[in-house]
Parts: structure tokens; C-alpha cells; sequence
């Protein structure tokens, strides 16, 4: 697990009553005033320090607003059942959960334009949420798959990008509700798309 970037320093140990109120800024700001509109300068100026002390524990704004809003995202991690509609849908509502805060809603669209051009906040995100989230439920899927709830000629990725494009374009471009029964919704369109074609 990579560590957060405000405990990547070398040198003497920050402040972490320091680090609080910064990231208590960001997502103050965030809510207030969106992504575009956050700047360093006016995170410092909200969290009582100075810009030198911010650069020195986050390099750039996207760095810095992912630790404030994302740094406890959780990798989908769920007992499984043997139940593939039931397994999905408890993975997917964990994933919908993290995305679903006023301050993650306020941070998506920015972060997502940015990730083209920032290459270390492209490592943070595949390297912490993308990358194990996706091994995960393609371990579901597979083990699925050996029991015969999953035809064998299914590409498990895609079925990986459908259920997470789909709930991270409601939560960006089309500004849709992220509520309890989108995980069920999502997961019985998909699931029925899945099993295998009985010949008649």
C-alpha cells in the first residue's frame, strides 16, 4: 500500500494537527466553491499556514485534494457468498459508498481532467483504488466463472468497466444520485447478461 503523501517526508516529523486542519480546508473548499476553484494559496489561507508548509507535504492541488477526500478509500473487500448477484452487489455498494460524499461528488470531475496531465496523482489513483479493486473483482468474477455462473466466453474486464464506468459517470458528467439501489439495479442488468445460454 502506498503511504499517503503527507507521511512521505523525510527530515523531521510533520504536525499532524498540521495535516488535519489542511485537509479539513480542502474538503471545506471543495464543497463551497468546486474543484476549479480550490487553490493552494486559498487552502493555506483557510488552514492557518503558510504555502512553503503545504508544498512541503503535498507537490500539487491533486495530490493534495486526493488525500483529503480519497485517502480512506477502501479496496472492494467482501466475504463472498457463492452467490454472483449477491457478491457483486455487496463489492459495488462499497465502491458507490466512497464516491457518493458531497466532497467526493465536488472533486471527481477536476481530478478526472487532471489525471491526464499529472502523472504522479495517474500512479496515486491506479496504484491505491484502480489496480487492487480491479484484482479483486476479477478474482470474483473468475471463481464465478469455475462455477458455472458465468459463461466462458465473457470478458471479466469489461464486466469490471461497466459496473464502475457506469456509477463514475453518474457521479461525474451526468450528475446522477448515487443511492442504495444502483448497486442492485446495476447488478441485475449485468448479471442477467452473464449466465450461461441454455441451448433450447
Amino acid at each position: 500500500m502506498i503511504e499517503p503523501m503527507s507521511t512521505r517526508q523525510r527530515g523531521r516529523p510533520r504536525d499532524p494537527a498540521i495535516n488535519d486542519a489542511i485537509l479539513k480546508a480542502a474538503r471545506e473548499l471543495l464543497v463551497e466553491f468546486g474543484y476549479a476553484e480550490v487553490s493552494m494559496e486559498a487552502v493555506a489561507t483557510r488552514a492557518g499556514v503558510s504555502k512553503p508548509t503545504l508544498y512541503l507535504r503535498w507537490p500539487s492541488k491533486g495530490v493534495l485534494i486526493w488525500d483529503a477526500v480519497f485517502e480512506n478509500v477502501r479496496s472492494v473487500t467482501v466475504p463472498e457468498r457463492g452467490d454472483l448477484a449477491t457478491d457483486l452487489r455487496a463489492a459495488l455498494e462499497l465502491g458507490i459508498a466512497d464516491f457518493a460524499s458531497p466532497e467526493a461528488r465536488a472533486a471527481l470531475p477536476g481530478m478526472l481532467a487532471e489525471l491526464t496531465s499529472s502523472l504522479e496523482l495517474a500512479r496515486l489513483v491506479r496504484a491505491r483504488v484502480i489496480e487492487p479493486n480491479y484484482a479483486r473483482m476479477h478474482g470474483l468474477l473468475e471463481r464465478a466463472r469455475r462455477r458455472g455462473a458465468i459463461r466462458a466466453d465473457v470478458d471479466l474486464t469489461l464486466v469490471i468497466d461497466a459496473l464502475f464506468g457506469t456509477a463514475l459517470a453518474r457521479a461525474t458528467v451526468l450528475g446522477r444520485p448515487l443511492d442504495g439501489s444502483l448497486a442492485e439495479q446495476l447488478v441485475d442488468l449485468v448479471v442477467a447478461g452473464l449466465a450461461p445460454r441454455h441451448q433450447g
